[in-house]
């Protein structure tokens, strides 16, 4: 599965096109939004097939002209992570049917939703928000299961450790402000930030937390190798836009 992968399914014009008047069908379209300064990385476009999805729904109904977006750290992976990952996998997978998450990652915020015409303004704020922000190295703890707001999904995840945490909370701090100020829900209170590994569907916290409890002593006996953090993400629709911290 891949987290990072939202649904942008425009849809095609009405058939009734033909019948407006000429001087409406040939009417100038609006210029797309300028982002000098923001790199952009161009993400695949995904079909809407609910056979693709394994089951999940959407925690929101998609409408033309809304755009998914939330703001991460990429957790880059190694073979050391999957062997571990794997192991993980294997104790999960006796309570329920589990699927890997591809893009390993670290969310600073909720998934919110932009209109088209708030994009541009959006990454300029983020941008000059994150500009003062220094690079940090970033690094994986104890196992922890977690469950999604309307309990449709369980979550298995890697906890960022304490040293770590400072860095990421800072960052917080400047998304929420961001968030603020284009009146959308900001993260929450008392964040525990984590990297989530593994999912299935439905709420099986307490079976899956419970399953994996005799391999919290093996992860002392792992060495995941810090990861040193410079870019911030924005995943935005089917697009990434990176910001470069000092």
């Amino acid at each position: 599965m891949s987290v990072l992968s939202y649904i942008c399914d425009y849809g095609s014009d009405s058939e009734d096109t033909d019948r407006e008047p000429e001087a409406k069908r040939s009417k100038t379209k609006l210029p797309g939004p300028r982002l000098e300064g923001v790199r952009t990385i161009k993400g695949d476009v995904h079909v809407d097939d609910p056979e693709l999805h394994k089951g999940r729904t959407r925690s929101f109904p998609h409408e033309r002209g809304n755009w998914a977006t939330f703001v991460y750290v990429k957790y880059p992976e190694d073979s050391t992570l999957l062997k571990y990952i794997a192991k993980i996998e294997t104790a999960a997978a006796s309570v329920a049917p589990i699927e890997r998450i591809e893009d390993v990652h670290v969310s600073l915020s909720r998934t919110v939703v932009l209109k088209y015409h708030m994009i541009a303004s959006f990454n300029s704020t983020l941008k000059s928000a994150l500009d003062s922000i220094q690079s940090f190295d970033l690094e994986l703890d104890s196992i922890k299961v977690y469950c999604n707001e309307d309990k449709s999904r369980t979550f298995v995840a890697l906890k960022v450790d304490h040293f770590s945490n400072k860095f990421l909370l800072q960052i917080m701090k400047q998304v929420d402000q961001t968030l603020r100020e284009y009146n959308l829900p900001e993260f929450y209170e008392d964040p525990s930030f984590h990297a989530s590994i593994l999912w299935t569907n439905g709420n099986k916290q307490e079976e899956l937390t419970e399953a994996l409890k005799h391999l919290q002593n093996l992860r002392n006996n792992i060495t995941l190798e810090p990861v040193f953090v410079d870019k911030i993400y924005c995943k935005i629709g089917n697009k990434q836009y990176q910001y470069l911290l000092d």
